[in-house]
């Protein structure tokens, strides 16, 4: 369920021409302009129908808020919930939220604005928040360590749900149902999670911000800046790759243009992305 979209620049994450003709020069045109050097970076929600439960994964930035740090995020007025309202999922019909981990554009429509109060925006649902990244961002952790991209969003994102009785605090590796699983995916965040789906002997991984580019899967070591744990974000998505091929896994990431997922391939003994999985 799509937000927003903006331009990014690509060699904030590499400027390895060479690379870039080979591996992202044949996708799809948001993923890669030459002329600029820009991809379309998206930020969007996947909604789930699986095990009688209507799930909602990363739920974006949400409407009327002002971090500070990032500008295109501010002061937002999307309809991003009529959007899951004509998907068949308005709010009051959502039974789960899950966010891979803490910053803003994953958990923001946790809430909304309701007369200069923040309220939960899915009343019926609980919400579950991996246990490590919920104390990461608490400010009642003497040993959080803040992170200027990501003011405030504890009290207004997480806060409220917690005081309104819908939160719980998961241990990893954690069951949610019998297709759906959360599982540890540090470093981007020190207790980012990702989402296991398995149905009808079709797997799936909700990745959140372990990849933020389909480069990255041909090149672990290739990042954006703002890392808790570089070290363990890299050994993270050289272990999520090896899963994804072992398993012919559909990956379902947070920030990739359209189509937004797919699988992965080898061309050359070399990983590829392959948008929407086709073969």
């Amino acid at each position: 369920m799509e937000e927003q979209t903006f331009r990014a620049s690509l060699s904030a994450i590499t400027q390895d021409e060479a690379l870039l003709d080979r591996r992202v020069g044949p996708l799809p045109p948001g993923f890669w302009d030459r002329a600029s050097g820009v991809f379309q970076f998206s930020c969007h929600s996947w909604l789930l129908r699986v095990d009688g439960l209507v799930v909602v994964v990363d739920p974006c930035t949400g409407n009327g808020r002002r971090l500070g740090q990032a500008p295109v995020f501010d002061d937002l007025d999307t309809p991003f919930l009529e959007r899951l309202a004509a998907a068949g999922a308005p709010a009051e019909k959502v039974d789960l939220v899950f966010s891979t981990h803490l910053h803003h554009d994953h958990c923001g429509w946790n809430v909304r604005l309701d007369e200069e109060r923040w309220v939960p925006t899915f009343p019926n649902a609980v919400y579950l928040f991996a246990e490590q990244e919920y104390r990461r961002w608490d400010p009642a952790n003497p040993s959080r360590h803040p992170n200027a991209f990501n003011p405030n969003v504890f009290d207004q994102c997480v806060r409220p749900v917690v005081a309104a009785g819908q939160a719980e605090l998961v241990a990893l590796p954690y069951r949610v149902s019998p297709s759906l699983t959360i599982e540890p995916a540090a470093g981007h965040t020190t207790g980012h999670a990702m989402m296991g789906l398995v149905s009808e002997g079709i797997r799936a991984y909700f990745t959140g911000d372990a990849f933020h580019h389909p480069v990255q899967f041909t090149r672990p070591e290739l990042h954006l800046p703002g890392c808790d744990d570089l070290a363990t974000a890299i050994e993270t998505r050289r272990s999520v790759v090896r899963r994804l091929q072992e398993e012919a896994a559909f990956v379902l990431p947070a920030h990739f243009p359209s189509p937004h997922y797919g699988r992965l391939g080898l061309d050359d003994n070399e990983v590829c992305f392959i948008p929407g999985g086709a073969a």
